[in-house]
């Protein structure tokens, strides 16, 4: 029997926070408001009625599992501090920061944007992004929302995009629009999401719906991690009423060729194969296998019973090994003499999808060196829980002093060589194959706040 209360709160939650939207392509508008704050205003208002919301997310993936067709369009809308203070929103109306262990500069991260993250003062986050004078142009200047719209019928989608950019005609105009979609690769063990270097991608996600949890429980086991987290992971309170959360969206390409050329540079160092070197750079093999911990009775299922209490040394997964770098896993608590709570709650809901085009998987030539990545994009209740994962990655001493940074993801002008493995003497550097080109944070409201937007 449905819960009303569960379903009023649902109703009011916008989609693709509690449950990724699943949709295989994606457009996302990054929006500046040129109207007057009225029209904007009456524009967004009037948008919610199409937009996602969690309880439609919900029984549209019911409906979908029961005759596995092309499914019905996803749409979702986030403002940017910048878009409230456009729509002339009081200080008192624009969301603070939520969740367990907020600091007390949590807010500023959310105030300044992504362009100026670095100005927040003491005891504000590191960050290795470049300038933003070096970002793409189209995000150089003012970002007021992002809007994305979804759908697994690329044909429908493409006509969305162009309703769209006419609906928006004199109110907002678009300083980019980013394009993605889900990269998939078949192995033994079925057809995986991958990203653009070629590994499963989304393989561990913090859940906070009841039956999802109980169903991977079942599934993979809970001996040694459990992916329940509380809704306070992701929601924030909106003063409007109701819950939204925050939204990181950054643009990263990928280097494919570097870090290709590096697995065979590591190979040649360490004396393994190539695909032994990813594996220690990504922490997983290209199936999602984690070097940690025993493979799963069935293989149809995606590995994440594991915890690294099981290798304390990083014999098997190295600390500069991409997923121990942002999800520790016991790391900070054992190491750093931190606690478990506090790292948890520091984990991010992914929702990213592959962008560029990848001529040479049918061709067979190079893999290319930029054009292609990563539009990234996690929902949280405090963009300080996002830090974990931008100084774990980019940072040189994270978890240990000269652990060197995240051998995939991490930017660093200096980086230091990792050892391979942790407990290991062969040194070797692989860093900066993704470069950062652009992004901002963003708040998600509640369906309460975009409805009285037409009333304003």
């Amino acid at each position: 029997m449905a819960d009303p209360q569960a379903e009023e709160f649902l109703d009011d939650l916008q989609g693709n926070i509690l449950r990724g939207h699943g949709r295989d392509f994606a457009a996302h508008f990054l929006l500046r408001m040129i109207g007057e704050p009225r029209d904007v205003a009456n524009w967004i208002g009037s948008f919610a009625e199409s937009v996602t919301t969690a309880l439609a997310s919900r029984d549209l993936a019911a409906v979908w599992r029961s005759d596995r067709g092309v499914g019905e369009p996803f749409a979702c809308i986030a403002l940017s501090h910048q878009g409230y203070r456009y729509l002339g929103v009081s200080d008192e109306a624009i969301p603070l920061a939520g969740g367990a262990f907020k600091g007390p500069v949590d807010d500023r991260y959310f105030a300044l944007g992504m362009k100026n993250q670095s100005n927040v003062p003491p005891p504000g986050r590191h960050y290795n992004d470049p300038p933003a004078s070096n970002w793409e142009a189209s995000y150089r200047g003012d970002i007021h929302a992002l809007v994305i719209l979804a759908d697994n019928d690329n044909q429908r989608l493409a006509e969305r995009i162009d309703l769209f950019r006419q609906a928006i005609d004199g109110v907002f105009e678009v300083a980019a629009l980013e394009t993605g979609r889900k990269l998939k690769k078949e192995f033994d063990r079925g057809t995986l999401v991958i990203e653009h270097f070629g590994y499963q991608d989304g393989v561990s996600q913090p859940l906070m719906i009841k039956q999802k949890i109980e169903e991977e429980v079942a599934r993979r086991g809970n001996d040694h991690w459990s992916p329940e987290a509380p809704l306070s992971l992701a929601l924030a309170p909106d003063p409007a009423g109701g819950y939204g959360s925050f939204l990181v969206f950054r643009k990263l390409e990928q280097n494919v060729l570097g870090f290709s050329q590096a697995l065979v540079d590591g190979s040649a160092v360490m004396g393994v194969s190539p695909e032994e070197v990813g594996a220690m750079a990504v922490g997983r093999t290209t199936d999602g296998i984690p070097l940690v911990g025993d493979r799963p009775a069935d293989p149809a299922v995606d590995p994440n019973d594991f915890h690294f209490d099981q290798d304390p040394d990083g014999s098997a997964c190295p600390f500069h090994a991409h997923i121990r770098k942002t999800n520790p896993r016991g790391d900070i608590a054992r190491i750093l003499g931190g606690f478990d709570a506090f790292e948890r709650a520091r984990r991010i809901v992914r929702r990213g999808i592959t962008y560029g085009e990848r001529p040479d998987l049918s061709d067979g030539g190079p893999p290319p060196s930029s054009g292609v990545g990563l539009l990234f994009m996690c929902y949280q209740s405090n963009l300080d829980s996002f830090i974990i994962q931008q100084e774990g990655s980019d940072g040189n001493d994270f978890v240990r002093p000269g652990t060197g940074v995240d051998a995939v993801i991490g930017q660093n002008e200096s980086p230091v060589a990792q050892t391979w493995p942790s407990n290991g003497d062969v040194e070797f550097t692989m860093a900066n194959f993704v470069r950062m080109l652009g992004g901002e944070y963003f708040f998600a409201p509640s369906m309460t706040f975009l409805r009285s937007l037409s009333e304003m």
